[in-house]
């Protein structure tokens, strides 16, 4: 991702900090997640590609200053992410820090943006100057030409958390994703339609405990 954070400023200065608390009436599941560092892309304003570019050293080092910080809340024992580059470099940074081990699932990737890969936000602003102020303003209405859609991803993402959760039904499991995958959780999470994702989606890479009813990831 490259700068997307910067076309919804104003909805996230006046959004609370996402942290997908749920009603304490019911069973509650509970996510670790940690956010990619930024990567040479995101400095050139590039739109990722769905495998990934390397992290800046400056990326590198905020996914440790996060894993640190994470290891003196709780004990991660496995690191997921998908097999896409910025995941697995955060995934193994991660995992090297907090003696986890790591595990791939491929449904934990990016949204895959298509023919955007590689444009720059000018380029696409000019090319398609519509679609761009759609993508901007309404987000789920727009599948990307050649790529995805934000409701395609978030079930690709919500079946993964739920195998994941399936199989470490103790919590100590942490997910790497990047913003717009880790915006679609919180919205899955939050129980907020996929047209908020902006105010879901986080400015740099963090770590976060998600908290929602047990039937949402089960999917029941």
């Amino acid at each position: 991702m490259a700068r997307w954070l910067a076309w919804s400023r104003a909805a996230m200065a006046t959004a609370g900090p996402p942290d997908g608390r749920a009603g304490r009436d019911r069973p509650m599941a509970r996510m670790y997640v940690i956010q990619t560092g930024r990567t040479v892309w995101d400095e050139q304003t590039r739109v990722e590609s769905a495998p990934g570019a390397p992290l800046t050293e400056a990326g590198q080092q905020a996914v440790q200053d996060a894993a640190r910080e994470l290891g003196t809340r709780t004990a991660i024992t496995t690191v997921y992410a998908s097999d896409g580059q910025t995941e697995q470099q955060t995934a193994q940074l991660v995992a090297h820090l907090l003696g986890a081990k790591v595990r791939t699932n491929r449904d934990l990737r990016e949204i895959d943006y298509g023919l955007w890969q590689g444009l720059t936000e000018e380029e696409i602003q000019r090319r398609q100057p519509k679609l761009f102020r759609q993508w901007v303003e309404s987000p789920a209405t727009v599948r990307p030409p050649g790529g995805e859609s934000l409701d395609e991803v978030q079930q690709r993402i919500a079946k993964a958390v739920r195998d994941i959760l399936k199989r470490h039904k103790n919590g100590r499991a942490l997910v790497v994703l990047r913003p717009v995958a880790l915006g679609l959780l919180r919205c899955l999470v939050r129980r907020d339609q996929i047209g908020g994702l902006w105010q879901n989606v986080g400015r740099a890479c963090t770590w976060d405990v998600l908290e929602g009813d047990q039937d949402l990831f089960n999917g029941s």
